[in-house]
């Protein structure tokens, strides 16, 4: 019989005591991310390119014994993984929880939105709109960061996840019931059968990240690795790629007229962090995407 205990919310979502990597955790959901964790007793490492976010982004919360460490590592890079990977080694036994965060956007149609006039007039404005660079880069204003789409939406999930399998794995062998699991933070762009107004190569690069996911999910089944992997979807959250301007407020108006969002807000920090606890815990989920848009795809379709 359960120990009605074991059905409490503060056992079932028990974490104190993780472990945690979050990459692309100094900014936007990667930093919700890792204050959900940390504040519920996880030691959080996250990483990225920039030192100062990363710095500014560290804390430790006497309450919960929870902590988030800044950790420079380029995800698009096999040597600076192996050598996060290395670092962490030799700081912790094992790790809990592996969140794959770092994202990059694209460009779209613009303002106006998708070109209008004769089949050929549309044909001609889209294929004049974009080059192969807009595909491959993250901006033109920025030549030295030509990351593509690819390489970080989906390739640095995957050498990031397989880097830290050992690390992962490890955890049953330190009193853990399973070992940790990953989690691949792709969008409800991944999904949806909409360009979203153009956003073409976004889309394309996070329906990777969720076969990507689904893949990993069957590969790491093996009853030698049974490392979970899973992917959430999220729709519009606030971050640094999606920002609210300042008019804009919360009105539900302005979310279901502009943003077709049924429920007529954005996101928040507690609809993320519970999303995120959810598949931390859940040891019987795995190869699952889980959408969190407040109904947009519902009314997309």
């Amino acid at each position: 019989m359960t120990d009605l205990k074991d059905l409490s919310a503060q056992s079932l979502f028990n974490v104190k005591g993780w472990v945690a990597v979050v990459t692309g955790g100094g900014t936007g959901l990667g930093l919700i991310t890792a204050k959900a964790l940390a504040a519920n007793g996880v030691k959080v490492y996250i990483t990225g390119r920039r030192v100062e976010k990363l710095k500014d982004a560290e804390m430790q919360d006497s309450s919960s014994g929870g902590s988030i460490t800044g950790l420079q590592m380029d995800v698009t890079d096999k040597d600076s993984i192996k050598a996060g990977v290395t670092e962490i080694s030799g700081k912790e036994k094992c790790v809990n929880l592996l969140i794959n965060n770092a994202g990059v956007t694209s460009v779209n149609y613009g303002e106006k939105g998708m070109p209008e006039g004769s089949v050929a007039e549309v044909s001609e404005a889209m294929f004049a709109s974009q080059g192969f660079e807009e595909w491959t880069s993250i901006n033109k204003a920025t030549p030295r960061l030509l990351l593509t789409m690819t390489r970080v939406n989906v390739a640095s999930y995957y050498f990031t996840s397989v880097a830290f399998l050992p690390l992962l794995t490890a955890a049953r062998d330190h009193g853990y019931s399973e070992a940790g699991s990953i989690l691949n933070i792709s969008s409800i762009s991944g999904i949806t059968k909409a360009s979203q107004n153009g956003q073409f190569s976004y889309n394309a690069s996070k329906a990777g990240t969720i076969s990507l996911t689904e893949q990993l999910a069957v590969d790491f089944k093996r009853p030698d690795i049974e490392v979970r992997v899973n992917t959430l979807a999220p729709g519009y959250f606030p971050s640094e790629m999606t920002p609210i301007d300042k008019e804009d407020g919360n009105e539900k108006k302005h979310f279901r007229e502009k943003w077709g969002i049924p429920f007529g807000r954005a996101g928040n920090p507690r609809d993320y962090a519970a999303a995120i606890l959810n598949f931390a815990v859940n040891q019987y989920v795995t190869g699952s995407t889980l959408t969190i848009d407040g109904g947009w795809l519902l009314a997309s379709v």
